[in-house]
């Protein structure tokens, strides 16, 4: 008897996975919360696992909401529509592509590096690297085969709870002074059903991504401006990559650069297997609306494998000139208001001294009489 409750223990303990045991002794509750968010007429817009009332969303037909409305207790929530964001007018040249770059750099990291996916992985979550590093050296090695310098630091900032932005920021900090990256982007994965983020195309599964972008950070415009650079472009090479652009009350350490990206590979209930699938089409969208897509500074207008002229500035440099304005403007900023500090107390300074100057040229008569 005693044999046999032996043997089904030790059954029961060997099926279990490594990554399994592993978070059995760290996290005792694995279950993640997903919150379904609907427009005004209750048609299902998105899923998300952490929902604020603030977020905002944009559709990919361009569509912007505003959560107004959160019930915690049914995990169901209601966004306003807010207004109908202008449809970047972009155009794909057919010809051989005019564009060579042979300076490119991109940094990357993971602030929640426990995230994995069930399917594949066991678990949702692991004390440690999960089934997200696995992803990101995919993706990695797909921007590689562009010629992109590609920099991933895997250092843990772990355990996945509020601090950890506070610790990943040291991350970024670092890759951005050593690298000088032309973008820098942070790898997560996703909490919600798998069917929001699986796409059926031309009968096989494929997986898609999420950018997000932080409202509690000074880039937050041109942070959008890059998302919607990348998501058009995306939109022309491969429709069904991106979900959508959602927008959270965190700064998730994108005043770093304004082309600090967000990306939630899937979510915990979809297959490793499809994200992976996924990152070659990801590289190249990455790479071409980077580095081969030039913008109109007339007109606007985007060109995917365009010419670089006067007019015609490739997205890189784009981005790259509105930074610097917005430094320099910073800086601008910072010596006026140190010069008007600076005045304000010269002159209280000043006027402390004429009216001690006028009390003791008062005394000197009286000390006379």
């Amino acid at each position: 008897m005693k044999k046999s409750i032996l043997i089904i223990l030790l059954l029961l303990i060997f099926s279990l996975s490594p990554m399994q045991l592993i978070v059995s002794a760290f996290d005792e509750n694995l279950e993640v919360v997903v919150y379904s968010v609907y427009d005004e007429d209750f048609n299902l817009l998105f899923q998300k696992d952490v929902v604020e009332v603030g977020d905002s969303y944009l559709s990919k037909d361009y569509k912007f909401y505003e959560v107004v409305f959160i019930d915690d207790d049914t995990h169901k929530g209601i966004a306003k529509f807010i207004k109908q964001m202008p449809k970047p007018n972009i155009s794909v040249n057919k010809g051989s592509i005019p564009i060579k770059i042979t300076d490119k750099t991109i940094a990357m990291y993971s602030t929640h590096n426990d995230e994995s996916y069930v399917p594949t992985d066991g678990v949702d979550s692991v004390y440690g690297n999960g089934g997200i590093k696995d992803v990101a050296l995919e993706f990695k090695k797909q921007l590689e085969k562009h010629f992109i310098d590609v920099y991933y630091d895997d250092t843990l900032h772990i355990p996945h709870d509020s601090g950890a932005y506070g610790r990943s920021v040291n991350t970024a900090k670092k890759l951005q002074s050593t690298y000088t990256p032309d973008a820098i982007f942070d790898i997560h994965r996703d909490g919600t059903s798998r069917k929001f983020y699986v796409a059926n195309v031309d009968g096989v599964e494929r997986g898609r991504v999420r950018m997000v972008i932080g409202k509690s950070n000074p880039n937050m415009a041109l942070n959008e401006e890059f998302a919607m650079y990348l998501m058009a472009v995306g939109n022309e090479l491969y429709p069904w990559l991106f979900t959508d652009i959602y927008y959270g009350k965190g700064h998730y350490n994108q005043s770093l650069d304004s082309k600090a990206i967000l990306f939630e590979m899937g979510c915990h209930l979809i297959e490793k297997e499809l994200m992976l699938d996924s990152m070659k089409e990801l590289a190249e969208v990455v790479n071409t609306a980077m580095y081969g897509t030039t913008v109109n500074t007339n007109t606007g207008d985007i060109t995917v494998n365009g010419f670089e002229s006067e007019e015609e500035v490739i997205v890189n440099e784009i981005m790259e000139e509105k930074e610097n304005d917005n430094t320099n403007i910073l800086v601008v900023c910072i010596v006026v208001v140190v010069f008007s500090v600076v005045s304000l107390y010269a002159i209280i300074i000043f006027a402390s001294n004429v009216n001690k100057s006028k009390k003791e040229t008062s005394i000197i008569p009286e000390m006379k009489k």
